[in-house]
């Protein structure tokens, strides 16, 4: 005998299912976990050459630590990059105009490329002179 569901459940919308992932992708990204056990401060500080502190937003010389204002940017950029791609991919549309396309195309392109250069800032912030020759 076939077993009937709830009548309260029922098949979650696309752009729900779709929000629940981007979010979860960005907590995930960002360090989440990481600074929910270790609890690191949001931006750390440094004394400058006249005995002032100043801000710092990136743990410098440690890959496998962050503040947590740097876990949040780095998980910024990593989104914007998948969004970049799903407007990329989502130029397949048959039905789309050529403007829209090429709107679309730019900034796709974008996201993807101005993603992909600031990680690569923010690692020589982290790592001076990475990937510097």
């Amino acid at each position: 005998m076939p077993q009937k569901k709830p009548p309260w459940v029922h098949m979650p919308l696309a752009m729900k299912v779709y929000a629940l992932v981007v979010v979860s992708y960005f907590l995930i990204t960002g360090g989440i976990i990481y600074d929910v056990i270790v609890e690191p401060p949001s931006v750390g500080s440094m004394t400058d050459e006249h005995g002032h502190q100043r801000p710092v937003a990136f743990l410098a010389y440690r890959v496998n630590g962050q503040y947590i204002m740097e876990g949040l940017a780095s998980s910024f950029l990593f989104t914007m990059r998948g969004l970049g791609f799903i407007i990329l991919d989502g130029l397949n549309a048959p039905n789309i105009p050529k403007l829209n396309r090429f709107l679309l195309l730019f900034i796709g392109f974008g996201c993807v490329l101005l993603s992909f250069f600031m990680a690569r800032v923010f690692m020589r912030m982290k790592l001076l002179g990475y990937l510097m020759g």
